[in-house]
């Protein structure tokens, strides 16, 4: 079978053609991933989910003012590594709500906030057996008020719909119309 012979000329232009191509395809694949991250390149992949939708926020309040506040053992889907905790001060269900790390900063592994009904605050507690501890012995003796003062606070709000939601994302303004 016979094979076409070239000159130089149609070899470089060739190569010059595929090489501007490969050169454009580069291009635009780093255009496209630019635009993705919002061209900042320290966006990172995150998992879970950025807002929690705790619940009807009318009987969120019952219940919190019936048995204290709550506690959600990880909301963000990252496994157990955002425990938080909400709780609700006054009648209007509508605000003064709070939303905050159920761990306290240092916390040993497995060293969660727990509320102490008796002492109206919430305490460090194992939250599981495990390094001759008990589950439920204290952690440090450390203890947080009511309303979450010192711990990483999130923001929330009261949807429409009547949802109490909270905003997981770092770096957010905080909703200061919060409880005592």
């Amino acid at each position: 079978m016979p094979v076409e012979r070239r000159s130089g000329a149609k070899q470089a232009t060739a190569i010059l053609v595929g090489i501007v191509s490969l050169a454009l395809a580069i291009g635009l694949a780093w255009g496209l991933l630019q635009l993705a991250s919002g061209g900042n390149p320290t966006n990172q992949l995150r998992l879970g989910d950025d807002v929690f939708d705790a619940g009807n926020a009318v009987r969120l309040s019952a219940q919190i003012g019936e048995d204290g506040p709550l506690l959600f053992s990880d909301v963000s889907g990252r496994g157990q590594t955002r425990p938080i905790a909400v709780n609700h001060f006054g009648d209007d269900p509508l605000i003064r709500w709070v939303a905050f790390d159920a761990v306290a900063p240092g916390a040993e592994e497995n060293c969660f906030l727990s509320w102490s009904e008796q002492r109206q605050l919430f305490e460090e507690r194992f939250a599981a057996e495990g390094a001759g501890r008990e589950q439920g012995e204290s952690c440090r003796d450390i203890t947080f008020p009511a309303n979450g003062e010192g711990l990483d606070q999130y923001p929330w709000r009261v949807t429409d719909r009547g949802s109490l939601t909270i905003d997981l994302r770092p770096d957010d303004d905080v909703n200061t119309n919060a409880g005592d």
